[in-house]
């Protein structure tokens, strides 16, 4: 087979406004890759319910992927590893993925696995997805780039993937396939894109009516807080798609008499607000609103 062009999926789990797939399928056959790294889930910042949460991600995602013709490769070691073995059997044209906006962990990975595609002379495309601007030597102008960059359309999905019969998938590992310790947790987020989509539309439509006065309090954020950061952590929903969402939500609003808008509008002021702080990137897996500044991160924390 001829090479191929590698969509390496990492916190991007989606089909949906995701530009390296669109832009790899164009270019030829995809092969759609996750790598499940058991060095990265034996990390103090990981459990059982957050790998729950991803897998279920993954599996949608898989579901996904194979409706347009090829399913999601999943593969279990270091990334490196697993593209080299890649590498030797038929050959990779180019590798694309999304950058991460991790921990150090993440990115002592990432600068190995571009020291890897460097020595073997194959381009590695990393397109942001969370308005995170590497690099940059001040602020000054970061806001006008953020509001250009959510403003872009949203990517269609490629409309085919060439079938890979010679690739085998492979399953979704366990939690007790990667070690972790049982971890029940019964009110825990349900991961994949289908989850997050009815929660953008129940927080949006329903119960995000007073998230400017709810928040912050254990006993309302439950209900009036978006619930949206895991999903945007792991890339079932993309923040741009958010952000839209929210200023169609708003100018439908403005179109409406006064007395039946309530405190919406306040409302999404403040959740927009908040967008600009960037979604949860670590393995806090049930975060809800998390506390980050531009280029820097600080912990979520769990607020149910």
């Amino acid at each position: 087979m001829d090479p191929v062009q590698v969509v390496w999926f990492k916190r991007d789990l989606r089909v949906i406004d995701h530009q390296p797939l669109l832009q790899a399928s164009q270019r030829g056959a995809v092969l759609p890759l996750v790598v499940i790294e058991p060095l990265l889930w034996q990390q103090a910042d990981v459990s059982a319910r957050q790998w729950a949460f991803c897998a279920e991600g993954l599996e949608e995602l898989r579901s996904s992927l194979a409706q347009l013709g090829q399913p999601l490769v999943v593969r279990l070691g270091s990334v490196e590893a697993v593209l080299e073995r890649a590498r030797c059997q038929f050959g990779i044209a180019a590798l694309w993925s999304h950058e991460e906006t991790g921990n150090d962990w993440t990115y002592a990975r990432d600068r190995r696995v571009a020291r890897w595609a460097r020595s073997h002379g194959i381009a590695w495309t990393e397109i942001p997805q969370f308005g995170v601007i590497r690099r940059l030597p001040s602020r000054d102008g970061w806001a006008l780039r953020w509001e250009a960059s959510m403003a872009e359309p949203l990517s269609a999905a490629p409309r085919a993937l060439q079938p890979l019969a010679a690739i085998a998938p492979d399953t979704i590992p366990t939690a007790t396939d990667l070690g972790l310790r049982a971890d029940p947790c019964p009110g825990r987020q349900r991961g994949g894109r289908t989850a997050g989509l009815e929660l953008l539309e129940s927080f949006f439509n329903e119960r995000g009516a007073r998230y400017h006065r709810e928040l912050s309090s254990p006993c309302t954020a439950y209900t009036s807080c978006s619930r949206l950061s895991a999903h945007l952590a792991w890339g079932t929903l993309s923040l741009r798609e958010l952000v839209q969402a929210s200023r169609r939500r708003r100018d439908a609003l403005k179109a409406l008499p006064s007395s039946e808008r309530g405190e919406w509008l306040r409302a999404l002021r403040g959740f927009e607000a908040r967008l600009h702080w960037l979604p949860g990137v670590n393995y806090v897996g049930l975060a809800e609103e998390p506390r980050t500044v531009v280029g820097q991160l600080i912990p979520a924390t769990i607020s149910g």
